[in-house]
């Protein structure tokens, strides 16, 4: 029989911000404003709880970090899906410039390797210490208050850890691999910000290049 005694495994919290990025999820489709910061923030939401929900369902017995880790990457693929799904249905797509055939410069450089330090310190805090909040670590006031706030975020534990692991986490992992795709993309091409460099467009390659076959 199921049990809906409080606290829940998953909290009001968490539930009511799924529901709201259903919604908005369903508005995008249904309007075909497709990809917007909305529906972005809504997909990583209900990616999140998609997540949480599945370790609540399956309750992995691998380590806890792995189990993260793992959410983290599959997170980071489902977000891709739906957003190309979104970007599919979008009634007006935005007329982008014609892009340069260079590799990425120093600043998109920093921030890959910020969202790569900002994993490995949230996945490394979760190994070292995973079971640093939990309500029976407290007494007195601090196990009350502990208590109130399982109420309505959720019982610390896996489902809730990796629903805010992976709304931390699906950001910097999707960061970092739109990063590594551009290196690769324009592997061995000269440098954005190498000096002298004559940037050529791409459609202007593909005609040379066409016209040369």
């Amino acid at each position: 029989m199921l049990d809906l005694s409080f606290p829940w495994p998953i909290g009001p919290i968490p539930i009511a911000m799924t529901v709201w990025a259903s919604y908005g999820l369903y508005r995008a489709v249904v309007t075909r404003d497709g990809v917007t910061w909305a529906s972005v923030v809504s997909v990583l939401g209900l990616v999140a709880f998609m997540a949480a929900l599945t370790a609540q369902v399956v309750k992995p017995v691998i380590n806890q970090a792995l189990a993260l880790m793992i959410a983290q990457f599959l997170g980071t693929g489902a977000c891709f899906l739906f957003v190309k799904l979104l970007w599919s249905v979008q009634k007006t797509k935005p007329e982008s410039s014609v892009p340069y055939l260079r590799r990425p410069d120093v600043k998109m450089l920093r921030g890959m390797g910020i969202c790569l330090s900002f994993l490995i310190v949230l996945d490394g805090l979760f190994f070292l210490f995973p079971d640093a909040g939990k309500c029976a670590h407290f007494k007195g006031y601090m196990a009350n208050k502990c208590a109130g706030k399982e109420l309505f975020i959720g019982i610390h534990d896996l489902p809730v850890e990796i629903y805010f692991g992976v709304v931390l986490g699906v950001p910097a992992m999707a960061g970092l691999i739109l990063g590594i795709w551009a290196l690769f993309r324009t592997a061995g091409l000269p440098d954005a910000d190498e000096p002298g460099t004559k940037r050529v467009p791409a459609v202007d390659v593909r005609q040379n290049t066409e016209g040369l076959a």
